[in-house]
């Protein structure tokens, strides 16, 4: 039986194509070459590693949304959300207060399981998971479908919540200083542990990919860099780098990722390394593929899918 070693590097051929004056490791340049490529959907990192730790989607019953502070504003052709991380607690716990009412009203309940980790409990029927952080925010909103009781709820929640806060003093204060108001939150739900996970150790991915694992019941290392975990979570190429940054990220993915996982595969013939970036491409080496010598180094250029 094939054991399959993940590493999710979202972002990382988007940032290739944003820099092409900077030159892939060989040994990147290597695995692109010789890994066979496979289908890959944009559904985010969160929701892979949700799916690779037992998650599903319930249609009844409670589950759990992330509920991430958003400031909004105007696209092209609706609203673009993006995260507002510099709230502080006081800041954070006073919109919270405010809203009280609204989420009672809801039906819903504000839980903070790991600390800095906001979410939303809630009971309803129909299936609507929202978007993952990493697919949804940045990008223009569109309008989903509203045949889900559970979603409408959220739907009435969200409007709510952003009357609530237009003009609260936090959000006064804010803009006074410059800084990002908070409109509303991001809501997505990773569903419920309901089947066996697929991994028994992940690395990275904060204070999410934290919580998920202790549902699941697996190990988790903030480490990114952790070479036992057989899930790992590289999120920094989702955020513009200076190419003297970006550089160093590919050399040390290499160094300190890949390494290890290539000498693993190359002793053992029944592990298979999967490089991941959702949405763009999705490589697997094995011992096999490894020994292909014939086979040129390539760039991270966007494959079929």
């Amino acid at each position: 039986m094939t054991r399959t070693i993940q590493v999710l590097v979202p972002g990382l051929w988007r940032s290739a194509a944003q820099a092409p004056e900077i030159p892939l490791p060989p040994m990147l340049a290597r695995v692109a070459g010789r890994a066979r490529p496979e289908p890959t959907v944009d559904t985010g990192w969160e929701a892979e590693l949700a799916h690779a730790l037992g998650f599903r989607q319930p249609v009844a019953g409670e589950r759990r949304w992330l509920a991430l502070p958003v400031s909004l504003a105007p696209g092209l052709t609706d609203l673009v959300a993006t995260v507002v991380d510099d709230v502080d607690a006081g800041q954070l716990e006073g919109l919270w207060t405010a809203a009280a009412a609204e989420l009672e009203l809801a039906g819903a309940a504000r839980e903070e399981p790991v600390p800095g980790l906001n979410l939303l409990a809630m009971a309803g029927e129909g299936r609507w998971e929202g978007l993952p952080p990493s697919v949804g925010l940045g990008r223009s909103m569109q309008a989903l479908r509203l045949d889900s009781p559970i979603y409408r709820r959220l739907q009435v929640l969200a409007n709510n919540l952003q009357m609530v806060w237009f003009d609260h003093l936090v959000n006064q204060r804010r803009v006074g200083a410059g800084q990002a108001p908070v409109h509303g939150l991001w809501l997505w739900s990773p569903g419920l542990p309901s089947e066996p996970p697929t991994v028994s150790r992940v690395a990275g991915g904060g204070l999410l990919a934290r919580w998920l694992s202790e549902q699941a019941q697996v190990a988790w290392s903030a480490d990114p860099l952790d070479s036992s975990a057989d899930f790992t979570v590289l999120d920094a190429f989702l955020s513009p780098r200076a190419p003297a940054r970006f550089a160093g990220l590919l050399q040390s993915l290499c160094d300190d990722v890949l390494s290890c996982r290539i000498d693993r595969l190359r002793r053992d013939g029944s592990v298979a390394l999967v490089l991941h970036d959702p949405g763009a491409a999705r490589l697997r080496l094995n011992r096999r593929d490894w020994r292909r010598f014939w086979i040129r180094p390539r760039g991270l250029v966007p494959l079929p899918h």
